[in-house]
């Protein structure tokens, strides 16, 4: 996962603790927190048995941000529900004025050929490219190479 390029120190934790995990069977997800917001990377799967708890754990996690970053990089499938999951983020994100960035890898970047011709997916390049976003939208913080 590219989570291991992020400083420490650009996280400095609001809550309790700087990293938090969850599991499904397929899939593994950690969050990274930042003072403003969070970096949560995917590898795995998301497929129809845990789209709807991504979706759920995902909404969780943004009404604690201003921003929220979701590097799906790593994910080695998603399905049209996962899909459908990521569209239910992104209205509920654009919704609360929370800025939302979405790094693809191929699983994710097949499903939007087909389900996302128009891009309507905030999509970044790379985690560096969202942090850069977010650091031009006032709130600083570093990725270390």
């Amino acid at each position: 996962m590219t989570t291991s390029k992020i400083s420490d120190n650009a996280f400095a934790t609001p809550a309790t603790e700087a990293a938090h995990a969850w599991q499904s069977h397929t899939a593994n997800f950690t969050v990274h927190w930042g003072r403003t917001g969070a970096v949560m990377a995917a590898n795995g799967e998301v497929d129809a048995a845990n789209a709807a708890p991504f979706a759920d754990y995902v909404k969780r996690c943004a009404d604690c941000c201003e921003w929220l970053i979701l590097d799906l990089s790593a994910l080695t499938f998603i399905g049209t529900v996962g899909f459908s999951a990521l569209q239910s983020i992104s209205a509920r994100c654009s919704r609360a004025r929370i800025q939302l960035m979405v790094i693809p890898g191929l699983a994710l970047t097949t499903v939007l050929r087909i389900c996302d011709p128009d891009s309507r997916l905030p999509l970044v390049s790379s985690l560096e490219a969202a942090l850069a976003a977010v650091q031009k939208s006032g709130r600083p913080l570093h990725a270390v190479r």
